[in-house]
């Protein structure tokens, strides 16, 4: 086994195990919130790992591989934001956490009056 051979056995083995653990995460995590988590980690790290992988196994593919895992970090934090903003838009929050201050509260106020 040659080294290179050893980086892309590491890089896949790692993805792989930072996917199994978000998928498990999503089955046992008690909120949308932290499964939401569970996934934007899963889709950076673990997709990522994957990709320089494939990258350093395919040597001419590995600048689409770059390209893509600069792809992946702009729009993972959009959107996972998006995400987030549309659970706490459609839910029903009477008593289920107390938020310190609630932005998204204070803006929905100032839009409807």
């Amino acid at each position: 086994m040659t080294i290179l051979e050893a980086f892309v056995l590491f890089f896949a083995t790692l993805g792989v195990i930072v996917m199994l653990i978000s998928a498990i995460g999503i089955l046992h995590l008690p909120d949308v919130y932290a499964r939401m988590h569970s996934v934007s980690n899963a889709a950076t790290l673990g997709v990522n790992c994957v990709l320089i992988a494939a990258g350093l196994f395919y040597p001419d593919y590995l600048l689409r591989m770059i390209l893509l895992i600069a792809l992946f970090f702009v729009t993972a934090p959009i959107a996972t934001t998006a995400m987030a903003r549309a659970a706490y838009r459609t839910a029903e929050l009477e008593g289920k956490f107390v938020l310190h201050y609630d932005e998204m509260a204070e803006q929905d106020d100032q839009t409807r009056g």
